[in-house]
């Protein structure tokens, strides 16, 4: 049976939501971090060096300040360790370092400093979902990614991101967020200014510009402070574009990738300015939701982005709008900086974290899910002596195994990998092709019957 490996990308719609939320706290939030032992358990960065805790689901919250009241501190970083849950990270804006607390953030320890104050801007502290041990921050002003390897106790610098080429003087763009693909520990994504992303296959030594997305004005008025790939489908991922003058347009929008990042296009929101998303698996589909952000919210206006908040729960293709449900702090922008979705227990919840206060929204269980066609899709890309093979295909039955196959023009088969599963329809796997000699190959996507066979060029 032929497939044609395509993405069918439908129109977008608005649906009112009947869920309501609650606003838990009431002065300008940055962070989030949930205990995922203990999703009761949660941390939320604020102003002025002040971080919220509470233990009870967000019913009653501690005040703790980290070492001394500062107006202009933002915290926009908190990450609760997956192994050792007692231990926290916290970073930020206006902060100058990392810290780490090994008692619930009672106290802290400073783990990476410079001779400059360091800013962790969008989200750019993150865990390998893989290797735990190993972390990764993401520094503003120097560009730099560090690399833990003894669960965020010490660090060190990797690399550096390049000069983004497309600018007529190649300058070193600004680091805002980091991302790891959770398929494949090392292969790292960074958010630039000046709409860039880049790639790093080597744990964050080297970076190659991936897209600059508003090539066309030469500006860095773009920010990219959030890249979050699916769980369900490793080969999906989003990323939230931050635009600051409505005369440097087009800009801004929700950005998606169908093939493992290696390229991006335009999803939802042309233009309007996006700081935050968040995104869950249900079922055979990932939930999205993001937030916006206008920077300067009594100047300009015509920025779209303050107090937008909309949530799909099928892919992007449909959106509910959630923009004047919410109970927002009078005075204050409503600038989205982060969302997280926990389980608690029976109750599904999802966190919001904004300048205008922290809230929640209780999501109902059995809220109907619109059914999703999607194209199969099958994704081939050489890297470093390696065919990466990313496979989206939905007729696999569970225990039936997927393979990979790759052959000469000789019809003779050179290498073979099983790939492994990912949720309903994900498939990832590598084969390694240093030892062959240049040319054209052929690649058999197989999962019970062969279901794709693509060409590839394999470089010298």
């Amino acid at each position: 049976m032929k497939h044609h490996w395509i993405i069918v990308l439908c129109l977008l719609g608005i649906a009112a939501p009947a869920q309501q939320w609650q606003r838990l706290i009431s002065e300008p939030c940055y962070g989030i971090a949930i205990n995922p032992k203990n999703p009761k358990t949660l941390y939320v960065g604020g102003e002025g060096r002040l971080l919220y805790r509470s233990f009870d689901g967000g019913i009653t919250w501690d005040t703790l300040v980290v070492e001394f009241r500062s107006a202009t501190t933002e915290f926009t970083n908190v990450l609760v360790h997956p192994i050792d849950t007692n231990v926290v990270f916290l970073g930020g804006i206006r902060f100058g370092t990392l810290r780490r607390s090994t008692n619930n953030g009672q106290t802290w320890e400073t783990v990476l400093a410079g001779t400059q104050n360091y800013v962790f801007s969008g989200e750019a502290i993150t865990v390998d979902p893989n290797a735990p041990q190993i972390m990764y921050a993401a520094e503003f002003l120097t560009s730099t990614v560090f690399r833990s390897t003894d669960r965020g106790r010490s660090w060190r610098a990797m690399g550096q991101i390049p000069p983004d080429s497309f600018l007529a003087t190649p300058v070193v763009p600004r680091l805002c967020c980091i991302a790891l693909r959770p398929d494949s520990t090392g292969i790292l994504y960074a958010g630039c200014q000046g709409s860039a992303i880049y790639r790093s296959d080597d744990s964050g030594r080297t970076w190659q510009l991936i897209q600059r997305f508003y090539a066309q004005n030469g500006l860095r008025d773009t920010e990219i402070p959030q890249i979050r790939f699916s769980s369900l489908r490793p080969n999906v991922g989003y990323a939230v574009m931050t635009y600051f003058f409505s005369a440097f347009r087009p800009n801004g929008g929700l950005w998606r990738t169908t093939d493992g990042g290696a390229s991006w296009h335009l999803f939802a929101f042309q233009d309007t300015s996006l700081w935050a998303i968040g995104i869950r698996s249900r079922g055979d589909r990932d939930e999205l939701v993001v937030g916006g952000f206008t920077e300067f919210f009594d100047a300009d206006t015509l920025v779209p982005g303050a107090r937008i908040v909309r949530r799909s729960v099928d892919e992007g293709r449909t959106w509910q709008r959630y923009d004047d449900a919410i109970p927002w702090t009078a005075d204050l922008p409503g600038n989205a900086f982060a969302f997280r979705y926990v389980q608690d227990g029976s109750r599904e919840r999802l966190y919001y974290a904004s300048d205008a206060g922290f809230y929640a929204l209780d999501l109902a269980s059995d809220e109907p899910l619109p059914p999703i066609e999607r194209e199969p899709l099958v994704v081939i890309q050489p890297s470093h002596g390696i065919l990466r093979i990313i496979g989206d295909y939905g007729g696999v039955p569970q225990g039936v195994e997927a393979r990979a196959e790759l052959y000469n023009v000789l019809g003779q088969r050179v290498a073979n990998a099983t790939l492994r599963r990912y949720g309903e329809r994900a498939f990832y796997g590598e084969l390694a092709v240093g030892h062959l000699a240049a040319g054209m190959y052929y690649v058999r996507f197989l999962a019970g019957d062969p279901v794709a066979t693509a060409a590839v060029l394999i470089p010298n």
